[in-house]
């Protein structure tokens, strides 16, 4: 049963908010930015280690 609702759920509280938004207020906005950042942070830093420890590896392997 299709329904006649227009409206999406906030990516970060729940809440429901309009159809053309992703987020119900600027708090929300500004928490899913920092995550976002969080989460890019956390990738860069995730990859470095591992050519960090790749590198150190293939040094000693190397030897």
């Amino acid at each position: 049963m299709p329904s006649s609702d227009d409206h999406r759920h906030c990516k970060v509280c729940g809440r429901v908010c309009p159809a053309d938004e992703e987020t119900c207020s600027t708090a929300c906005a500004t928490e899913r930015a920092r995550r976002a950042r969080a989460r890019s942070t956390y990738t860069y830093l995730l990859y470095g280690t591992a050519a960090l420890l790749l590198v150190l590896l293939l040094s000693a392997y190397l030897r």
